[in-house]
This record gives C-alpha cells, sequence and structure tokens, in this order.
C-alpha cells in the first residue's frame, strides 16, 4: 500500500516495512566547499588571461567541439555516414581535433614569447580555414582575431610600459 500526496491509497499488493530501498555502503560525504574552491580557483586563472589567449583558446575549442558534434549528429541519425565518406569525415575530424589542440597550446606558446604564438597561431589558423571544412573555418577564424591581437599587442596604446 503507497499513499500519495492526493491522500489516494494506491494497493500495490505488498505491504512495505521500514525501508523498502537497498542501502548503500557507507560513503564519506564531501562538503561543497571543495567543489567551490576548485571552480573558484579555475575561474580566477581564467581571469588572469589575456583577450588574445582566451581567443585563440577558443578558436581550438570550437574547432574540436564543433568538428565532434557536426559528425557525431550524422553518425547517429538515420542515414548516417555513407561508406565511402568514412575516410573523409575520419580525416577531417583528425585534421581538426590535432590543429584545434594545436591552436589551444598555441595560447600557452604566447605567454612565453608573444610573437612566435602569434605566428604560430596565424598558421594553424590559416590552415584550419583551408582545411578544416565549416568548423575548422569558424574556429581558424576566431584563431586569427586572436594572433593579430597578439601580435598587435605591444603597439596598442593601453599595453604600453614606459
Amino acid at each position: 500500500m503507497i499513499f500519495s500526496d492526493s491522500r489516494e491509497v494506491i494497493l500495490t499488493g505488498r505491504w512495505l516495512q521500514g525501508n523498502s530501498y537497498q542501502t548503500s555502503p557507507t560513503v564519506r560525504a564531501e562538503t561543497m566547499s571543495h567543489s567551490y574552491e576548485s571552480g573558484r580557483q579555475a575561474m580566477a586563472e581564467l581571469g588572469s588571461k589575456q583577450p588574445h589567449e582566451l581567443l585563440l583558446m577558443l578558436g581550438g575549442l570550437l574547432a574540436v567541439l564543433l568538428t565532434l558534434a557536426m559528425y557525431g549528429i550524422q553518425w547517429v541519425t538515420t542515414p548516417g555516414i555513407a561508406q565511402s565518406q568514412y575516410a573523409t569525415v575520419a580525416t577531417a575530424v583528425i585534421l581538426n581535433v590535432v590543429l584545434g589542440a594545436a591552436l589551444w597550446a598555441s595560447s600557452a606558446i604566447t605567454r612565453k614569447n608573444l610573437m612566435n604564438g602569434a605566428i604560430v597561431a596565424g598558421v594553424i589558423s590559416i590552415v584550419l580555414i583551408y582545411f578544416g571544412g565549416r568548423a575548422g573555418q569558424i574556429g581558424g577564424i576566431v584563431g586569427i582575431l586572436g594572433a593579430i591581437l597578439a601580435a598587435a599587442k605591444p603597439y596598442l596604446p593601453w599595453s604600453r610600459h614606459d
């Protein structure tokens, strides 16, 4: 017998005695401060990055995620990907994932040497735009914007240190 919220009685043919749910082994309770602190630290790290670094990271992330989403959706929907297109799709996925990750990594290069990172990001972005399909073009354009901003940073009036 189960009692519902509307004061009805539902007969189940089984009498519940005590707690009918299985109990799991005792697990140490964690406080929410651990996840809050780690989230706060991650946001502080993101907040300390320069705008060109964020654009390069965003470009790489967009290239990877858009490629995986686009081909993943095609894979699971009903006609799927034709068997004759497997090699093309595999090449596009590998190319965009590798170049997207390299564009993400170029943001770390700009921390060490601004102009070298801008050159690497520019070359990777151009290759992504040319060979990456639609997802590579989107990520590559964002990467080009980040590379231009990184290359121009020393010449911007608000970044001069006289």
